[in-house]
């Protein structure tokens, strides 16, 4: 069942990727940089998924025998190779997340960002009208906790808070016109 989901979750990042890579290539203004970025990105994305793939068809140690059957020592040995495993998929994930994240672009990255933050800051203003000083505090950490960690996605990509700050102008403007 587990090879099914991660087989589905291949095909979906593959399908999005190109998809990225085709919306890149069809829109007008794009310079070469760009579209050369996106074919880095992508063919990171499937340099990783190729390791998923590989981790996925690996054997699984002590294949046919019980855990109950197992000595306690078989069993601790087990479960270091699953934590192991379980962590080197969870950086290949993140780094096809941070891939599919430089598809996007740091100013689709930002609009879905502050579309997230709009429903908490409304919480915000509610809570504090309310003069609910505990949950405004707690809504104040997740936004800065939220906050944090898109400043450090953007770092990443090397987008200054200037340069997004002058992305989004620029997109506000062009879309008033």
């Amino acid at each position: 069942m587990k090879k099914n989901v991660v087989v589905a979750l291949i095909a979906v990042v593959l399908v999005l990727a190109v998809a990225w890579a085709a919306f890149g290539q069809a829109g007008a203004g794009r310079g070469a940089a760009q579209r050369e970025a996106q074919m880095k990105a992508i063919a990171a994305i499937q340099e990783q998924l190729g390791k998923l793939k590989a981790m996925m068809e690996a054997p699984q140690g002590q294949q046919g025998r019980s855990f109950q059957d197992m000595s306690e020592e078989e069993r601790t040995k087990m479960r270091e190779e699953f934590t192991k495993r379980r962590d080197e998929q969870q950086k290949v994930m993140a780094a096809i997340q941070q891939q599919m994240d430089a598809l996007k672009g740091g100013r689709q990255l930002a609009t879905e960002h502050q579309a997230a933050m709009t429903p908490l800051k409304d919480l915000l203003a509610s809570a504090q009208k309310e003069n609910a000083k505990g949950t405004a505090g707690m809504i104040e950490k997740l936004i800065a906790e939220r906050q944090k960690q898109f400043d450090e996605k953007m770092a990443a990509m090397g987008i200054t808070p200037e340069q997004l700050e002058r992305m989004m102008q620029g997109g506000g403007q062009r879309r008033q016109q």
